[in-house]
């Protein structure tokens, strides 16, 4: 048997060791390839399996039920007290109206009389007890919120992965031309720039919506709102901060919002 090395030149055997290697190269680049193939799908469905268990925590919360319900209807009857065995005729009927009067800051709601200091009101914050439960459950739904809003920034989801789910809602709150939507629009909206509910703007931000008080939703909501002078204070109230302000300092400054 011949020795083909012995054959071969040297120049040769410097080629078939090249193409040797360079194969060697390239098996060890599409193992690599593979494997990260391989880990990138097996992070999409981990992704995929953590978006699916918070979006079920999110939905099958009873609470979040009922404010989805109250976004969905201007006039709803919502069992906003979670009672058991409760037939559907004895759920509390939540209008628009009840609920931009229950989003309002309570200063805000002491300051202005008229817009409703209702009999069954308790309290110093003058607010009913249906008003507060309406207030609690939106405090739990904007909770989720801003987790999700901390999942996109963490990179832990992308806004893709959850836009199926959340679009719909915000684009609800965000958008509506009716006197009565437009009052409750004003009301939320403001409730999530007062109460500091930065997670919740910023994932607005995200999908392309600004709720800030110089944005243009709320330039749109302040055209088209009866309630001027309301959608005015309110504004007011969040760009000077009063949520941090004494009570005279609060008076100060709601006075010189009611002369300009």
């Amino acid at each position: 048997m011949k020795d083909w090395t012995r054959v071969m030149t040297n120049e040769q055997i410097e080629i078939v060791k090249l193409i040797v290697s360079i194969l060697g190269f390239g098996g060890t680049i599409c193992a690599l390839y593979f494997g990260f193939r391989q880990y990138k799908r097996a992070e999409q469905w981990k992704r995929a399996e953590f978006v699916a268990k918070e979006i079920k925590e999110f939905e099958s919360d009873p609470i979040v039920r009922n404010v989805l319900q109250m976004i969905d209807w201007g006039e709803r009857r919502v069992n906003l007290f979670q009672k058991e065995n409760t037939d559907y005729e004895e759920y509390i009927k939540v209008t628009r109206e009840d609920q931009w009067r229950a989003l309002l800051p309570h200063r805000l709601k002491e300051a202005y009389p008229s817009i409703h200091i209702d009999e069954k009101a308790v309290g110093e914050k003058r607010y009913t007890s249906t008003e507060t439960k309406i207030r609690d459950s939106y405090d739990v739904f904007l909770d989720y919120l801003q987790r999700f809003g901390n999942f996109i920034e963490a990179k832990l989801v992308s806004p893709n992965e959850l836009r199926p789910y959340l679009i719909y809602w915000l684009e609800s709150i965000a958008y509506g031309d009716s006197p009565e939507d437009i009052n409750w629009r004003c009301a939320l909206l403001g409730y999530i720039n007062y109460y500091k509910f930065s997670g919740v703007v910023r994932l607005f931000q995200v999908y392309g919506i600004d709720i800030s008080p110089e944005g243009e939703i709320f330039r749109d909501i302040k055209e088209k709102i009866e309630k001027k002078e309301l959608c005015n204070a309110l504004l007011f109230m969040i760009r000077e901060d009063l949520f941090n302000k004494t009570n005279d300092e609060f008076e100060s400054y709601l006075h010189k919002c009611k002369t300009t």
